[in-house]
């Protein structure tokens, strides 16, 4: 049975999800749930149906089903990629994990379009891309100390790890509400190179199937 992907195009969960499948070189049905259109497809029965929490990315394989893109990455990671992308070193481990939540913890949630328009309702000045950018200005400092403690084109050293499928979507969403990253090198230069991997660009939004949608 083909594993299927619930995603939306403009998530950055979804597209942490997108990546890891990528990377694993999993064929995948591509199964798109637009959260905007005709109030949201996440909110309909026949998803919620399918998952009670009502949101992307949601991770079918094999009849099962998974929400959270870190539990979707970490199964993916152990099952089809043999542990790679986290280090067996217990220490650089831990802070791979601690790195990627920095993001997962930190800043994402605070820029969930849920969220954002929960806040909108109780004041019609907040605009978005001002919204986000207060959570990366936050957040993105402790991401940048962290990941100077390394060297190489990746986020910890010459090889991929949890954290790389982490930072990229982070950073994609910061250039779409025009974030200024001059002053975190080593965030845009660890995302530059990342973005020049092929699974990296096979899972970026533009070229998912419901980009025009």
């Amino acid at each position: 049975m083909k594993a299927l992907l619930y995603s939306y195009h403009l998530s950055s969960c979804s597209f942490r999800a997108r990546i890891t499948l990528e990377l694993a070189e999993i064929n995948y049905e591509y199964c798109g749930i637009h959260l905007l259109q005709d109030g949201g497809a996440q909110n309909q029965k026949a998803f919620q149906d399918l998952n009670p929490k009502g949101e992307v990315p949601f991770y079918v394989e094999d009849g099962f089903g998974i929400s959270q893109s870190m539990a979707i990455c970490l199964y993916i990671n152990e099952k089809h990629l043999g542990g790679s992308l986290l280090p067996r070193d217990t220490k650089l481990k831990t802070r791979c994990i601690e790195m990627a939540e920095i993001i997962n913890s930190g800043i994402q949630p605070l820029q969930n379009l849920r969220l954002v328009q929960e806040v909108q309702k109780l004041s019609d000045q907040i605009e978005r891309g001002t919204w986000n950018s207060l959570w990366l200005e936050r957040g993105l400092p402790a991401l940048e100390a962290r990941l100077k403690e390394f060297s190489g084109p990746y986020s910890m050293g010459k090889d991929l790890s949890l954290i790389d499928v982490f930072l990229v979507p982070q950073v994609f969403n910061g250039k779409r509400f025009d974030f200024d990253f001059s002053r975190f090198p080593r965030i845009s230069e660890t995302f530059n190179n990342l973005m020049q991997l092929e699974a990296f660009q096979k899972a970026e939004p533009t070229r998912q199937p419901d980009a025009q949608s």
